[in-house]
């Protein structure tokens, strides 16, 4: 572990996360430069780190932002005067502010429905938001229970008419798509090809024929290994048109630590169970920690489960294979994302982490 972050965690106290802000500048450029290889340009989505040092970072490295409440506008306009800024909010109380976060700015405005096309001031171009559900080989992507059994995404359109009408209440500005990938991660560019092609696609069957300005590919890029390759195999699936990617996982990768101490312990049959000051539903939500422990000498090595404080039974941070020794006073966790911090929480009596940045 980097002498940086092994001081912070010696240094903690209860509960706490920690992010290295030196690897988060990496990860930003490496993305940027990735995706502006392939000419697709990177935007960060704010809800994914809400940390005033991360936002700082992303507007010295990417083209822009992704807001998704009223909150998050303030957030962008105040950290960013130009690039591009892309409002995306279900509830739609966002779309109004837009009118003051268009200066110096373009200004894309999600939409799924007429109202909201709408609402959003003239000079905003309107990306209508379609269904990643429309390829129909992700039966597990989303909340919502079609007529099949399969679920569905909540997000988007998936009908001819329905895009049609927003296509047509934009009154002639430049309209694109907005997608949104759901919990199912890509492992490559074939994925979001293969959505984009079929956003497209409906687009053209609802507008005669015409091509969106721009396609929004959206988050889940986390699993994608070889982002340059994916991105170029993205660029020359559509040569002609404007490329954005909104990553948020992608961007905390290898930077986020949590840390906790052993609150109790005991045998059960073939393992052994610590619970820990760390919840899992409180402080570690969206992500997928790794235990960080040396490897275990054979005889030595024992199941570990690792539980949170809550009386909640899914209150389960994992289960690894190390030597007890080594977890027996505190855990130390990495693989944690910016998610966490947003979703960052007490709950019964127990308080939410503490939140530390290393340069």
């Amino acid at each position: 572990m980097d002498p940086r972050i092994a001081a912070a965690i010696d240094q903690s106290v209860g509960p706490t996360l920690v992010y290295d802000l030196r690897a988060i500048e990496a990860n930003l450029r490496a993305i940027a430069e990735a995706a502006r290889a392939a000419q697709i340009q990177p935007l960060f989505a704010l809800k994914s780190f809400p940390l005033a040092a991360v936002r700082a970072l992303a507007a010295q490295c990417l083209d822009g932002f992704d807001a998704a409440s009223v909150d998050e506008v303030r957030a962008a306009c105040a950290v960013r005067a130009d690039g591009v800024l892309s409002i995306v909010d279900p509830g739609g109380a966002a779309i109004a502010q837009a009118r003051t976060a268009s200066a110096g700015r373009r200004v894309l405005v999600g939409c799924e429905t007429v109202d909201q096309v709408r609402a959003a001031p003239p000079h905003c171009e309107i990306a209508v938001r379609v269904s990643a559900s429309l390829t129909g080989r992700d039966p597990a992507i989303g909340a919502l229970l079609d007529g099949s059994g399969h679920r569905r995404s909540r997000f988007g359109l998936d009908e001819r008419a329905a895009v049609a009408e927003l296509v047509h209440a934009a009154h002639g500005r430049p309209v694109g798509i907005h997608l949104h990938h759901g919990p199912v991660t890509a492992t490559s560019g074939e994925r979001f090809v293969a959505t984009a092609r079929a956003a497209i696609a409906l687009f053209g069957e609802a507008s005669d024929g015409r091509a969106p300005g721009f396609v929004n590919l959206g988050g889940a890029w986390h699993g994608v290994a070889d982002l340059r390759a994916a991105c170029a195999e993205i660029r020359a699936a559509f040569p002609g048109i404007e490329l954005f990617i909104e990553p948020g996982r992608a961007y905390a990768a290898n930077a986020g630590f949590a840390c906790g101490r052993v609150l109790a312990s005991r045998e059960a049959g073939d393992r052994t169970v610590n619970v820990v000051e760390l919840s899992r539903v409180c402080h570690l939500r969206w992500s997928q920690p790794e235990l960080v422990a040396p490897a275990p000498r054979a005889e030595l090595r024992r199941k570990v489960v690792v539980l949170g404080p809550t009386c909640y039974e899914e209150d389960v941070i994992g289960e690894w294979t190390v030597e007890p020794a080594h977890v027996a006073e505190r855990v130390v966790l990495r693989n944690v994302t910016g998610y966490a911090l947003a979703w960052n929480t007490g709950f019964a009596g127990i308080p939410a982490a503490s939140v530390v940045t290393v340069d």
